[in-house]
């Protein structure tokens, strides 16, 4: 029995030495192979010494040049995706078109599942440095613009660098990278739009409407000119052209006109109804009327002017995206000064069903937390809740849009 025990052991030892050896060998022999195809070292962070190349992105860790292959290979390090950063391998040819993209160190958070079934690191290859035709992922927003911003800092090195030549974008791509920026009542705190892509008619070659109910903007043409029109319900249509101007004023009004029959065909008319939150934030006798606030393109969804004894208030309706890029429901009412003197929220992080672990919120404090902020002393501390980040985010969204209300309602007023 002790023999075979002790036979047991040493065939354990001996076929683990084995091993042991058989991977030295293969590393032995795969890793001048793999060196041999990175080519000449031209950047390493971690021996800056004698760096032949000028690196101002963190997310960059190696570049190496192979002649031989006419590629660089780049090793980066993504800024932190949801909780934790991922290991990248980047190569480039000497064109500027990405050969391959791989994920070496998904990092423990990372949602690769959801970034391998939308095809996210395939869909790299054979882009330039505009990288035109790469989405990010809902689901994976953060991990997916984590590896979109640690690939567009390779080629930034590359193009800073002259190893490679800039690419132009086109206006289309101009346009829509300014999408979830001129409409950000479209989009979450990531900048990723919230809703649902539409058809095109007349002049608009396509549209998108947001999910809150915000409005729609439409990709359009005018003299031969490729422009961006938003319409808010609140806001009225606002024009961009692809240098990111508002360009409003020099649009044809038939223009304008078709932009907002468009929309109000999907999204419908405007409510101007005062919510009954909001109804229940004023002072009794109070008297509301809605108000055009131009050019507002966040996610205010109603603005009212409010008459009462004391004088006039400004209430407001927010639906910025938080938990799960829900619409989240958010309710202010402004003094004459710009101070906040009522807020309410419906907001799934003081629901209990969804954040069971959260210590007990208390409300009332936290709405009271409020009171008497302007645009001046809010610091976006305010809105924090620990355990509840993308909500929090979603209200410190809805405060900032409310303040810039108030501030073109105000000064359009003069």
């Amino acid at each position: 029995m002790k023999k075979n025990a002790l036979k047991s052991i040493l065939c354990l030892v001996l076929l683990t030495a084995v091993l042991a050896v058989a991977v030295f060998g293969v590393n032995a022999l795969t890793d001048p192979i793999i060196q041999a195809r990175k080519g000449t070292l031209l950047f390493d962070r971690s021996a800056p010494e004698g760096a032949q190349l000028t690196v101002s992105a963190d997310t960059v860790q190696s570049v190496y040049r192979n002649d031989a292959e006419e590629i660089y290979t780049l090793k980066l390090t993504t800024a932190k995706g949801w909780q934790s950063s991922m290991g990248l391998t980047l190569v480039v040819d000497y064109e500027g078109r990405i050969v391959s993209l791989t994920v070496d160190d998904p990092g423990a958070e990372t949602k690769m599942g959801d970034l391998d079934q939308a095809n996210f690191l395939p869909s790299f290859v054979g882009q330039d440095s505009t990288l035109a035709a790469v989405e990010l992922v809902g689901g994976a927003t953060l991990s997916s613009r984590a590896i979109h911003g640690a690939v567009a800092d390779g080629f930034n090195t590359l193009i800073e660098n002259d190893l490679i030549a800039e690419a132009q974008k086109s206006d289309e791509q101009l346009l829509k990278e300014l999408a979830p920026i001129a409409f950000s009542g479209a989009a979450n705190a990531s900048r990723v739009l919230q809703g649902e892509e539409l058809q095109g008619s007349g002049s608009a070659s396509s549209g998108f409407a947001a999910e809150n109910g915000s409005g729609c903007f439409w990709y359009v043409e005018q003299n031969g000119e490729k422009l961006l029109a938003v319409y808010s319900h609140v806001g009225g249509v606002s024009v961009f052209n692809a240098q990111s101007e508002i360009v409003t004023d020099a649009a044809d009004p038939a223009l304008i006109e078709e932009i907002v029959e468009l929309s109000t065909a999907v999204i419908g008319e405007r409510n101007t109804e005062l919510p009954g939150t909001l109804s229940k934030m004023l002072p009794e006798g109070a008297e509301a009327q809605p108000v055009d606030i131009p050019g507002l393109t966040n996610s205010v969804v109603g603005a009212w002017t409010v008459e009462t004894e004391e004088g006039t208030l400004y209430a407001f309706h927010a639906r910025p995206y938080g938990y799960g890029n829900e619409p989240m429901d958010f309710f202010y009412v402004l003094d004459e000064a710009g101070a906040i003197s009522a807020m309410r929220v419906k907001a799934i992080f003081i629901e209990e069903d969804y954040f069971p672990n959260l210590p007990q919120l208390d409300k009332a404090a936290y709405q009271e937390g409020y009171l008497g902020l302007t645009a001046e002393n809010y610091n976006g501390e305010q809105a924090q809740i620990t355990g509840a980040t993308i909500s929090s985010d979603a209200a410190d969204t809805a405060v900032k849009d409310v303040f810039e209300a108030f501030w073109l309602l105000t000064e359009s007023r003069g």
